[in-house]
């Protein structure tokens, strides 16, 4: 019989139960009706936790919030949603692709206050230091994490984390879970104060301004009008980044606005931008904040709330606040086993009213590092699989190639790449991740030293 699985960690699994609990006592096994025949097959030696992760779901008991059948529930459906329609005339040729780097030396005068101003933007190693107290101290969850977040001077955050989402699956783990949830809002506030600084202090010689102002001459030199209808070079831009710099400049030397979270992927727009790690001014609105009496971080944190009641009891309930026309289908796509679950509706992602934090659960991602997940609308998830079928030029800025699921995503649907541009000191690393890219493509990666480089001496010709 199938059925639905509701978990703590906010995620909903179906599939058929084929619970072993002589093998696997206190779990519950989960398997996608489109391996259950496959999985039947295997002997039970062959039955490992790493191969049911193949086919289905291994879930502790205590994670689970409760199950329903299909004969006691159908989801609600509702009519699918489609990516916009695509059309020829624009040229779509030229991808970026930007991550922590960038921000982090996005001023090009190395004498600037900006390289040693305490809101200076962090790489991930440095997203707890201790420049960051004065917000960091007023985030309970984070505090209690300081003792391995400030170990050493170049920790490995994303390990760290990623070694917390495995206590918190296999150990059942609430108190961490809560803690994670309280570490997200203290991100949301520390890089708005970030992207607040710079956007406020280092206009001048500040490389996402000028990058942006080079760009959009080039868009401009590219328009042309035939039959009535514009035509031009337009460019995807792909932020891994949860500040919101990138977005401000284009917004600002475009002249085209970001009113509404549809505008970042407007395709008839001179750009798009697809922030798959979600964005500190982006999140899904409380219908009532009253109980959290002016202070939503830590009302749940002292209440130790898990992602289920934030999700599906104080957000809205699992009838509304989950595409369960959707969601699987795109959670599957992304899953390297192409097993799907359902989730969330990052479809009811807004913007941010950014003087009401508190208002809002924030839609954004902790640096872990093997967690396969985006948090991006359905339509931005739709348009940037449809933008990769254009794409001949990547031009990759600060961002180390270290995102497995996204590059299935560009391995599967880029199949027109022509040239890799890495602006990066390390571009070693960059290779040797996306390896299986560059060597599918046959291609010879253009290497420049960093950000300042590429846009002092590179992009031009590399737009041409």
């Amino acid at each position: 019989m199938l059925k639905y699985v509701f978990t703590k960690i906010g995620d909903v699994y179906s599939g058929w139960d084929f619970s072993d609990h002589f093998k696997y006592p206190k779990h519950t096994i989960i398997i996608q009706g489109t391996k259950k025949r496959e999985y039947r097959e295997l002997s039970n030696e062959q039955k490992t936790i790493g191969k049911i992760k193949e086919y289905g779901w291994i879930i502790r008991d205590e994670m689970i919030v409760g199950e329903i059948s299909d004969e006691q529930f159908q989801p609600p459906r509702t009519n699918p949603i489609q990516g916009d329609s695509w059309h020829n005339g624009f040229d779509r040729s030229t991808m970026f692709i930007f991550g922590a780097g960038a921000s982090a030396h996005c001023v090009y005068d190395k004498d600037s206050p900006f390289y040693k101003d305490s809101l200076r933007p962090p790489l991930a190693p440095g997203l707890f230091d201790e420049r960051f107290q004065n917000i960091y101290k007023k985030y309970r969850g984070v505090k209690q994490s300081l003792h391995f977040l400030q170990e050493s001077d170049s920790p490995d955050v994303e390990q760290l984390f990623e070694q917390e989402w495995k206590n918190i699956i296999t150990d059942s783990n609430e108190e961490v879970l809560s803690r994670h949830i309280n570490i997200q809002y203290y991100l949301q506030e520390l890089l708005k104060e970030v992207s607040n600084r710079v956007i406020d202090e280092y206009y001048s010689k500040n490389l996402y301004a000028r990058m942006s102002d080079k760009i959009q001459k080039k868009y401009a030199k590219s328009v042309r009008i035939e039959y009535g209808q514009k035509r031009a070079k337009n460019f995807a831009f792909v932020s891994f980044n949860q500040d919101n710099l990138l977005e401000h400049f284009l917004a600002e030397y475009f002249g085209t606005p970001l009113n509404s979270i549809d505008d970042y992927v407007n395709i008839e727009s001179p750009f798009c931008v697809f922030k798959p790690h979600g964005s500190y001014d982006w999140g899904w609105e409380f219908p009532d904040t009253s109980q959290f009496n002016g202070d939503t971080p830590s009302w749940l944190f002292d209440n130790n709330k898990n992602f289920h009641q934030v999700y599906y009891e104080l957000l809205g309930s699992h009838l509304d606040m989950i595409d369960w026309t959707h969601t699987f289908g795109t959670e599957s796509s992304i899953n390297k086993h192409r097993i799907g679950k359902y989730t969330i509706d990052k479809s009811k992602v807004n913007i941010i009213d950014t003087n009401k934090l508190g208002d809002y659960f924030p839609a954004l991602i902790l640096p872990y590092r093997d967690k396969d997940e985006f948090t991006m609308p359905l339509r931005h998830f739709q348009n940037m699989q449809f933008y990769f079928q254009y794409i001949e030029t990547l031009i990759i800025i600060g961002w180390k190639g270290n995102e497995e699921a996204f590059n299935r995503q560009l391995l599967q649907h880029a199949r027109m790449i022509k040239k890799v541009v890495i602006a990066d000191p390390d571009s070693a690393t960059v290779i040797k991740n996306l390896e299986p890219i560059l060597s599918k493509f046959n291609i010879e990666p253009v290497i420049y030293d960093n950000f300042e480089h590429f846009v002092n001496e590179g992009i031009d010709e590399e737009l041409s």
